[in-house]
């Protein structure tokens, strides 16, 4: 799944595809937060490399209800996978169904996500839209690259009136 080539700057109604995703849940204090999601990504594309299977799109995070921001982050850790496959130990394996999700692509440093959440909060209550699970935020940026041109695209699940 490439990223949009140009920015979202408005929440966008849209589908999201069926995916097959390895991923690893941690809770985790807010100052640790970066440096678990790196490790974690490391860790589940070498097992997806040595398990032959391919890479089905952008890592992505995926931030439960359990979650205090500024405090713990309640996650799962995903790397996308191309077709079905069994979780090797360590790792646990999921089939997320298409579903109808709200989208905007943030260009810019992570922590300024929030500007980016608010929209789609606004997005979702002018349109009487309902949640329908957690977010998830899709990062197409290397670590190398600026953090004033970092990609992130933020997916939220709703449900249709």
């Amino acid at each position: 799944m490439p990223a949009p080539s140009v920015a979202i700057e408005q929440p966008v109604l849209t589908s999201a595809p069926r995916r097959f995703v390895l991923f690893r849940h941690r809770v985790v204090a807010e100052s640790e937060l970066g440096p678990t999601i790196r490790d974690a990504f490391g860790e589940l594309y070498a097992c997806v490399e040595a398990s032959g299977a391919n890479p089905g799109g952008p890592p992505f995070v995926i931030y439960h209800s359990g979650s205090q921001p500024g405090v713990r982050w309640d996650i799962d850790i995903c790397a996308p996978v191309a077709a079905p496959m069994v979780a090797p130990p360590c790792f646990e394996y999921l089939e997320m169904p298409s579903c109808i999700v709200v989208s905007l692509l943030h260009v810019g440093p992570y922590d300024t996500l929030g500007e980016a959440y608010a929209q789609i909060e606004t997005y979702v209550a002018e349109h009487g839209l309902a949640k329908a699970g957690p977010p998830r935020e899709f990062y197409y940026s290397e670590p190398e690259v600026p953090p004033a041109e970092t990609r992130t695209l933020i997916e939220w699940p709703v449900n249709q009136p």
